[in-house]
């Protein structure tokens, strides 16, 4: 195309290896960032997330559910992990109250990484008042960069906060793991 023009958008896909390879990873990974757990159970909502490792499809991760099952561990602590380790790129983790603040610099990285997303309080810009993870999500829809996310809020809640369009975004940007259960917190 004439100029540098291209209008091809496509998407990264990540593999971390195969199905064995990934929950051997996962497994050590989480260990080695949750030192005060002795031994991981493996659950459904774990067994999701090896299967993405596999072949992420270009997509990131939207972790949400119940409290106390490893949500902020995995996205903090696991993922940065993973992604260093196995790819060399950084995975920056940022708390959701941060956005407002930090939200402009945040928009350089590589991929999104946001824990607790629906506690961001609104930004109001001289009348103007918007959500900083709106801002993020429609810039990672524009230039197709991997979202990762926890939340406790559920795709109806995420609506009523945000609007359709930005959960329909999320959706397309991120493969959705459930959480659900009692706390393993003790």
């Amino acid at each position: 195309m004439a100029h540098g023009f291209n209008p091809v958008r496509s998407v990264e896909r990540f593999s971390f290896g195969d199905r064995a390879a990934c929950e051997r990873l996962f497994y050590q990974a989480f260990r080695f960032v949750d030192r005060t757990c002795r031994e991981v159970r493996p659950l459904p909502e774990y067994e999701q997330i090896i299967d993405w490792m596999t072949d992420t499809g270009g997509k990131g991760l939207i972790l949400t559910g119940d409290c106390g099952r490893g949500k902020t561990t995995i996205l903090t602590g696991v993922l940065p992990l993973l992604f260093m380790h196995c790819k060399g790129r950084v995975l920056a983790p940022i708390h959701a109250d941060k956005l407002p603040g930090e939200l402009v610099p945040y928009l350089k990285r590589w991929a999104y990484c946001v824990d607790e997303v629906g506690v961001e309080s609104k930004v109001n810009n001289y009348g103007e008042r918007y959500e900083g993870f709106q801002v993020l999500i429609n810039e990672a829809e524009r230039l197709l960069k991997p979202v990762f996310v926890s939340t406790n809020l559920d795709s109806e809640m995420m609506t009523r906060r945000y609007d359709k369009r930005t959960t329909d975004r999320v959706i397309r940007l991120c493969r959705a793991v459930r959480f659900a259960g009692e706390s393993l917190r003790k």
